[in-house]
C-alpha cells in the first residue's frame, strides 16, 4: 500500500513538473501590442533570437518581400500600411517551430482636436459642455476634461463624463466679466490633440427652442393667423427669466419670407396675410435682455388661412 502511494504520488508529482514547463513556456512567450498608423509606415522587431532562420508571419500565412513590405532577419517593416494588415505577426524558426516575437498590431489615426461647445441652456443654473473629435480614431481613445473659472484651482471631469461627451458645470458665476476656461485632451497611443475654450456665461446663453408650436385659421379673419406655443421644457423659470421671441412666416410656394420680434408672449396674431394661402410659420426664442444668442428654430407648422 505505502509502495503505491508513493508511485501515486511520484506520477502526480511528474505530471505537475510537466504542467508546469508548459505553462511556463506560454508565459514566457514575448507578446507584445504595437500600434501604427493608417497609411504611415510601421516596423515591427524581432527581439532576441538564436542562430536559426527566421521567418514572419500575419495569422499563421507566411509573409514575403513585395514592393510594400521589406524583411531582414529581425526587422519587418511596411510601408504605406492599410486595416487588411492589422493582426497577429509572429517571428518564429521556421525549422524548430519556436515564436520569438507575437506582435499584435493594431491599426487607426492620431486624435484629431476635440471640436468643443459650451452653451448655457437652462440659465441662470449651469452651462453644459459638449465635444466630439474631428475624425474616428479606430483606437481605443481616452479624454480629459478640466475647467476653472478665473484663476480658481483646476476642477476635473471624471472619466464616466468625460466618455458621454457632456459635462455640465453648476453654480456658475453670474454677470462675471471673468471667464471660464475649459480644456478637453484627446489621447490614444498615436498621439495626443488638446482644444482650449473660454467663455462668459452671459455670452453663451441659447435656449432650446419654443415647444408646443401651433398655428390656426381664426374664423371669420380671411387674413389672419393665429400663432401660439410654449417657452421651452428646459429654461427654468419665463416668468422670472424672460424670453423673447423671433417668428418667421411665408406663404406656400414663396422664396421671400417675412420676420417679426416680439417679447415674453405665449402667442401672436400674424395679420396681413394672403387670403386662402396656406403659410409655414417657425419660432426661435432668446433671453430678454439681448444676452447669448437665439435658439435653434422650432419644427415648421403650417396652416391655411380661414375661408368660407
Amino acid at each position: 500500500m505505502y509502495l503505491k502511494l508513493t508511485v501515486i504520488l511520484g506520477s502526480v508529482i511528474m505530471l505537475l513538473h510537466i504542467i508546469d514547463i508548459t505553462v511556463g513556456q506560454a508565459i514566457g512567450d514575448d507578446v507584445v501590442t504595437q500600434y501604427g498608423q493608417i497609411g504611415a509606415s510601421v516596423t515591427l522587431t524581432c527581439g532576441n533570437i538564436d542562430n536559426g532562420a527566421v521567418e514572419w508571419q500575419l495569422n499563421d500565412s507566411k509573409i514575403i518581400q513585395t514592393r510594400n513590405v521589406e524583411l531582414t532577419r529581425t526587422k519587418l517593416t511596411l510601408f504605406n500600411i492599410d486595416v487588411s494588415q492589422e493582426g497577429q505577426y509572429r517571428c518564429r524558426n521556421p525549422e524548430s517551430g519556436r515564436t520569438y516575437r507575437t506582435i499584435s498590431l493594431m491599426l487607426g489615426y492620431p486624435p484629431g482636436k476635440p471640436q468643443v461647445t459650451c452653451r448655457s441652456v437652462r440659465y441662470p443654473l449651469n452651462v453644459v459642455c459638449l465635444w466630439k473629435l474631428e475624425n474616428q480614431t479606430y483606437l481605443p481613445t481616452w479624454i480629459n476634461v478640466s475647467y476653472r473659472y478665473g484663476t480658481e484651482d483646476v476642477k476635473q471631469c471624471s472619466a464616466e463624463e468625460a466618455l458621454q461627451g457632456k459635462y455640465t458645470i453648476e453654480r456658475i458665476q453670474l454677470f462675471s466679466k471673468i471667464s471660464y476656461t475649459v480644456k478637453v485632451t484627446a489621447t490614444n497611443p498615436l498621439g495626443s490633440r488638446s482644444t482650449i475654450t473660454q467663455f462668459i456665461v452671459e455670452k453663451i446663453i441659447k435656449p432650446d427652442p419654443p415647444t408646443e408650436v401651433s398655428v390656426s385659421p381664426i374664423p371669420n379673419q380671411p387674413k389672419k393667423l393665429l400663432l401660439q406655443w410654449k417657452p421651452p421644457a428646459t429654461w427654468p423659470d419665463p416668468s422670472l427669466f424672460l424670453l423673447k421671441y423671433r417668428i418667421m412666416y411665408w406663404p406656400e410656394g414663396s422664396t421671400r419670407y417675412q420676420m417679426i420680434e416680439i417679447n415674453d408672449q405665449a402667442s401672436y396674431i400674424l395679420n396681413g396675410l394672403r387670403s386662402k394661402a396656406l403659410y409655414f410659420v417657425k419660432i426661435a426664442a432668446k433671453d430678454f435682455v439681448d444676452n447669448g444668442m437665439y435658439s435653434d428654430w422650432s419644427p415648421t407648422v403650417s396652416a391655411r388661412l380661414w375661408s368660407n
